[in-house]
């Protein structure tokens, strides 16, 4: 009777330390899962708006309560949403350029498209978007080389980020050529464009850009982008279409462009 009481008085203490330390060993992990969760809602959210605002949306507003919940289940379902809010959102953002500056962008992967995939498109959107909107791809390479040993999960995070930037800035531009030129104008630049060649064309032929400027076309009204760019193949898409308002404005309308113009049906 009384070995019994002993073996029970000895086990006890032993069942509690053994249950005390698998809590132990499974609280961290627990909090680090909900911190890990937090961090890419803020990280999709930031980028959802960045795309809504390239895409002239209104950015969807939130009361950042998932920063204050310990729900695992909740703050997956509230991933889920800003994911697929930055998902829409870059969709009708990339539209939106392909149509306005006629820009030849890469498709983009699904929601829950491998990890990889989803890094060259963001790095690739990245790269694309970063030429047009200034010429050259410089910073690109930066930041390849300061996210090359990180983990996939934050070189994702990183590119996405970048993509969005760009998408935004050059967005803006868009919207900058519709201050200095009516849409219809910029519009039948873009058209033209699309009969010359690619905004990087340099077929050595002494014609550069995607609306084929020549040196003297190019001092005369891109002046000041040559002065910071070069030859037009280096510039970006806006300020090529800017320096064709110019010259159509000086008075040459289309006729620096006889074929293209009459193949978009413009005076």
């Amino acid at each position: 009777m009384r070995l019994s009481l002993l073996c029970v008085c000895i086990a006890a203490p032993a069942a509690a330390v053994v249950v005390s330390v698998a809590h132990a060993m499974h609280a961290p992990a627990s909090t680090m899962h909900v911190r890990a969760i937090r961090t890419s809602v803020d990280h999709y959210r930031e980028v959802a708006w960045l795309f809504q605002r390239a895409a002239r949306q209104r950015t969807t507003p939130t009361s950042f309560s998932y920063r204050r919940s310990t729900d695992p289940a909740y703050l997956e379902w509230t991933l889920k949403q800003w994911q697929t809010r930055e998902y829409d959102a870059r969709q009708h953002a990339l539209a939106s350029l392909r149509h306005r500056l006629d820009l030849r962008l890469p498709a983009s992967p699904g929601i829950h498209a491998a990890l990889s995939r989803r890094i060259t498109f963001a790095r690739q959107l990245t790269v694309q978007l970063e030429k047009v909107s200034t010429g050259k791809a410089a910073p690109t390479r930066s930041l390849a080389s300061a996210t090359k040993k990180l983990p996939a999960t934050q070189r994702l995070f990183a590119w996405q980020v970048k993509a969005a930037t760009m998408t935004l800035k050059v967005s803006r531009h868009a919207t900058h050529l519709s201050i200095v030129a009516p849409r219809w104008l910029t519009d039948a630049f873009t058209c033209i464009h699309h009969y010359e060649g690619a905004w990087n064309a340099n077929s050595g032929n002494g014609y550069f850009g995607g609306l084929q400027m020549d040196p003297g076309f190019m001092s005369s009204y891109g002046a000041d982008y040559m002065r910071r760019w070069g030859t037009a193949d280096h510039w970006p898409a806006w300020a090529q279409i800017d320096t064709a308002v110019r010259a159509y404005r000086s008075g040459r309308g289309f006729g620096p462009w006889p074929n293209t113009s009459r193949a978009c049906g413009l005076p």
